[in-house]
């Protein structure tokens, strides 16, 4: 996906229309992003469609914060990585700051119907990290858990 300059073959910026998208491939994850990522992909999003206070909704809202992309119509927390992956959008099992983390259904604690997502906030060097995250019950006050490198790896991140 780079670019050559054409007259001496060094590699230019990769471009992208999201500022913050375009400072991330181009910095933090250079030469990490999977072949053929598109960042100017179609980001689902037409507005915050998610019903106050639940995950998904903490999500969406969190992600703009960030100025990172999150769609309207995701789905439950469970469907966010496979939506993510459809419109394409670059998921796949290692964290990074302002990613969504997405949990299956049941997983660590979340429902069993619907999953959930939170929100990256922090990733250690030992590989752990710190979420915010949301739902009906907290009345649109985020909290924070901490999660092991080892149960990180067990969770899909959807980056950008």
């Amino acid at each position: 996906m780079s670019d050559s300059d054409g007259v001496t073959g060094e590699l230019t910026a990769i471009s992208a229309d999201n500022p913050v998208v375009k400072s991330l491939i181009n910095g933090r994850d250079e030469g990490q992003t999977p072949d053929g990522f598109n960042p100017n992909h179609a980001t689902g999003d037409t507005g915050n469609a998610y019903e106050f206070s639940q995950c998904t909704w903490w999500a969406y809202v969190r992600r703009h914060q960030l100025g990172l992309p999150a769609g309207s119509h995701m789905g439950n927390g469970a469907d966010w990585a496979n939506t993510a992956r459809k419109l394409g959008y670059w998921v796949d099992n290692t964290p990074r700051v302002g990613d969504v983390i997405c949990f299956q259904r049941g997983q660590y604690d979340s429902d069993p119907t619907y999953g959930h997502v939170g929100i990256v906030e922090n990733v250690v060097a030992d590989g752990s990290i710190t979420t915010s995250e949301c739902g009906s019950a907290y009345n649109g006050k985020p909290f924070s858990r901490t999660f092991t490198a080892e149960q990180a790896s067990q969770l899909q991140f959807i980056h950008y």
